[in-house]
């Protein structure tokens, strides 16, 4: 609910603004769905994971921050203050899920 009030707010502006970050905003949830996945994977076994474990995940890691320079640097109409809203936007966002997702847990 959050990140769509700040994209709605953000294309308000413009839609460079709202494009930036909307942009920002997919790599950070990409990041921390590999981050999730990455840790579902790990926890379970508690041993050494292999590089066949880990590998899929970071390169969706790094082609998403990859993406994100190309679009940061080739394209001049980015909103770099659009930009840094939409990383922590999805941030502050993600952190009451979290409190929902557990209740009861204090």
């Amino acid at each position: 609910m959050l990140g769509a009030l700040a994209i709605a707010g953000a294309f308000s502006f413009g839609w460079r603004a709202g494009v930036s970050l909307t942009i920002a905003a997919a790599v950070v949830i990409f990041s921390f769905l590999a981050l999730e996945r990455l840790t579902l994977r790990l926890v379970p076994q508690q041993n050494r994971p292999g590089i066949r474990t880990v590998a899929p995940l970071l390169l969706v890691t790094a082609a998403s921050l990859l993406l994100f320079a190309v679009v940061l640097f080739r394209w001049k109409d980015f909103d770099p203050i659009a930009g840094a809203a939409g990383l922590s936007i999805v941030v502050m966002a993600i952190v009451p899920e979290l409190w929902v997702s557990r209740p009861g847990q204090e």
